[in-house]
């Protein structure tokens, strides 16, 4: 089909037919998109309402093993697709869903019509240790709950993995090891070591204050954040970033539903 946009979805915390039912309710009635829900849960493709289909996948990347594994049946089967959305179940569980959602759908006619690689989304800051993309230069980022790319911007996602190895970002090294990363702009190696290694840094990854992580898990996280910030530095060193908060109308908007989606969830409402 020309022109259509098609919906990649990680299903970990969801099951697959619960990310379904909840991305139906983000969007807008007709919107006509055809999807992909990807889970390691699942044993083996098969197809789902409305024409979906269930792919499985393995979680050595976390999240963006399913977002690649989509991102590869895309690419081969629906040439016609000139934006891709990709979402995971944090959108519903930690975000505010339909702010967030209805922010970027509101971007996906401007990523088709873009001539460069593009990504639209929630744009964050770079506020520590390496203060702009290495590759990109620009002072922010695209966090990868809830995005956008064209069909430029695919090729170029498609082509994380290979930039891992090249950087040293590898699933056989510990990231405590002095080879780990040895390909990277040493700033932002030492940004990712921070978020993941060094016990006395207050921008260490939430989780590890409350659980133990094995190596081998610790080095599939850094893989995803590596992922997150070489895809919008990728794609921003030779196209378009196209933040959903941008303007003080839309920052504000996606602040006040982030605000108002936290304290409902710590009310349990």
């Amino acid at each position: 089909m020309e022109d259509e946009v098609v919906i990649v979805a990680c299903s970990y915390r969801l099951t697959p037919q619960e990310m379904r039912t909840r991305l139906e309710g983000v969007m807008a009635p007709g919107a006509g998109v055809r999807g992909y829900v990807v889970s390691a849960s699942a044993s083996s493709e098969c197809t789902m309402d409305d024409g979906w289909m269930l792919l499985p996948t393995d979680n050595l990347d976390f999240d963006f093993s399913a977002y690649l594994t989509g991102a590869e049946r895309v690419n081969r089967q629906h040439p016609g697709a000139r934006a891709i959305v990709f979402v995971n179940d944090t959108l519903f569980t930690n975000h505010a869903a339909v702010a967030n959602f209805r922010a970027l759908w509101r971007q996906v006619g401007l990523v088709k019509a873009l001539e460069l690689p593009a990504i639209a989304g929630k744009a964050d800051l770079y506020t520590t240790i390496c203060l702009r993309s290495p590759w990109s230069g620009l002072d922010r980022y695209v966090t990868t709950f809830c995005f956008a790319l064209n069909r430029q911007a695919l090729a170029l996602m498609l082509q994380l993995r290979e930039m891992a190895e090249r950087d040293g970002v590898t699933l056989s090294l510990r990231v405590d090891s002095p080879a780990w990363g040895a390909g990277l702009p040493s700033a932002f190696r030492q940004f990712l070591k921070a978020n993941l290694t060094y016990a006395a840094s207050p921008y260490l990854w939430y989780r590890l204050r409350e659980a133990t992580f094995t190596p081998e898990q610790l080095s599939s996280k850094a893989r995803t954040i590596y992922f997150e910030h070489r895809l919008s530095g990728a794609i921003g060193e030779v196209g378009c970033v196209v933040p959903t908060n941008a303007g003080p109308r839309w920052t504000t908007y996606l602040n006040v539903h982030e605000w108002w989606s936290r304290v409902r969830r710590k009310l349990g409402l």
